[in-house]
């Protein structure tokens, strides 16, 4: 099903994955690459150019995920449809490729004929996202672009369209960035952890030259973590990483480039250059306060019973509140992170209704008050469930979730409150916030403080003040 299809063996597509590279590499200036070319990216990058290449990304706050392929078709949850073997993962099948003759041969009836990439953007726009990740290969192994190295793609539906250059395409022209989402896993390759791994790394490295080579600014690239083993020897986790940086330098990276979760990694021992990424990637669930590193929560919002999916589901009862979703964004930023947001489109390739007005009405909350999420840091009190707060300048944006009574007590600043949007005291003991009950937001009260000095000076060595005792 791979190269050999075309009468090739697995020799010449390690030749042509490596000479595919050095030919890209050979033609950027690697003498002037800011991050040297022996791959020690997070040793010679400074924390200013760090902060700088990460700045569009921690003052966007919230992105789309899409996850979506031909399991669409199913209804059934991406990737894990496939109900063969899954190889060096969570059942702990040897490396070995067993087909699924019902899931491996689904991408012959996917045709997406009502899929819109520009309608997609719009959509996200709408809802105040400011970056897409798109799910270009899931676990499956089936690739969503014109893939030369492997015929199990898009290219060989019905479809026949490139969907990651149409969405890249759609993405650049509206100004938006755009990420691939791209599993190290692959349950489909016959080489995936076979032998000592060099011949399905060497077509690991191939996928990703084309997906940042052939598509313009690919601005992050979301891993999902390798099978079991050795992240630094058998999977080749600083090579791969050094491909990443080599072809697009000023790419964010999550902290998936490694095995995550499996048995035999190796990255205790290892000493060289980081293999963390840029940021945390908390799945599921909201992190908690955090501003020495980046982190982006991926939140589900489609509903099923007893449970919540990724991708589009036939058994899907609904989608989670808009309330909710306004509370995990607030969250999010007032915790000094991002949320990615997924959806998962039909087998037509349309964003059904539900979640469709889903983002709708996250975009009419933003309109309102998204000078509170964007370009903001955590702080400078600490979130929990009374809410938390961001702040820019010398600006306090809080956001209140829960009120005791009338009021929100918080602790004392040391600048004056020289502007607030609704009643408060202000004493050396503390701030008292009063807000009728009429007057609450049952979502999400959002309430401005401007003070006499920068908010940052009220952080304690850098981090936020406590606030939940105080309305206990």
């Amino acid at each position: 099903m791979f190269l050999r299809i075309f009468g090739l063996n697995s020799t010449l597509l390690v030749l042509f994955a490596t000479l595919l590279h050095i030919g890209l590499h050979a033609q950027t200036n690697v003498t002037s690459n800011p991050y040297g070319t022996s791959g020690d990216f997070y040793v010679n990058e400074t924390p200013a150019q760090f902060e700088s290449r990460m700045k569009w990304w921690t003052d966007s706050r919230f992105g789309l995920f899409i996850h979506w392929n031909m399991s669409s078709l199913t209804g059934t949850e991406i990737s894990w449809s496939r109900k063969a073997t899954r190889p060096l993962d969570v059942d702990k099948t040897p490396a070995g490729y067993v087909g699924d003759p019902v899931y491996d041969n689904l991408y012959k009836q996917f045709n997406p004929i009502r899929f819109d990439a520009t309608e997609w953007v719009r959509l996200a726009k709408e809802a105040g996202m400011k970056y897409i990740v798109f799910t270009a290969k899931h676990h499956d192994g089936f690739c969503m672009w014109d893939t030369k190295l492997t015929s199990y793609s898009i290219m060989n539906t019905p479809f026949k369209r490139d969907v990651v250059k149409e969405l890249a395409d759609a993405c650049h022209k509206a100004g938006m960035p755009i990420g691939i989402y791209y599993s190290q896993r692959d349950w489909h390759h016959p080489d995936y952890g076979a032998g000592d791994n060099s011949k399905y790394t060497a077509y690991l490295k191939g996928q990703l030259t084309e997906l940042l080579t052939n598509y313009g600014q690919i601005d992050c690239i979301w891993f999902d973590g390798f099978g079991a083993g050795g992240s630094i020897k058998f999977w080749r986790a600083p090579e791969v990483l050094n491909l990443v940086r080599s072809l697009q330098p000023k790419i964010i990276i999550n902290n998936r480039a490694r095995n995550c979760w499996f048995e035999g990694d190796d990255t205790q021992q290892y000493e060289g250059p980081s293999i963390m990424g840029d940021h945390d990637t908390p799945e599921g669930t909201i992190g908690s306060f955090q501003n020495d590193r980046p982190w982006e929560s991926c939140m589900m919002t489609i509903k099923i019973p007893g449970a919540l999916g990724w991708s589009y589901r036939s058994d899907a009862i609904g989608v989670i509140k808009s309330e909710e979703c306004v509370r995990m964004l607030a969250s999010c930023a007032t915790g000094d992170g991002n949320l990615l947001l997924d959806v998962g489109p039909n087998a037509l390739g349309v964003i059904p209704a539900d979640q469709a007005d889903l983002l709708k009405d996250i975009g009419e909350w933003m309109r309102k008050n998204g000078e509170s999420i964007y370009n903001t840091n955590g702080g400078p009190f600490r979130n929990g469930e009374w809410g938390g707060s961001t702040y820019r300048g010398s600006t306090i944006f809080l956001h209140v979730f829960k009120w005791n009574n009338d009021r929100l007590k918080l602790p004392p600043l040391k600048a004056k409150i020289v502007k607030c949007s609704v009643k408060f005291e202000q004493t050396a003991k503390g701030i008292t916030l009063i807000v009728p009950g009429d007057k609450q937001d049952k979502t999400d009260t959002v309430v401005i403080l401007e003070l006499s000095a920068p908010a940052v000076n009220e952080m304690e060595n850098g981090k936020p003040l406590m606030v939940e005792k105080l309305n206990n």
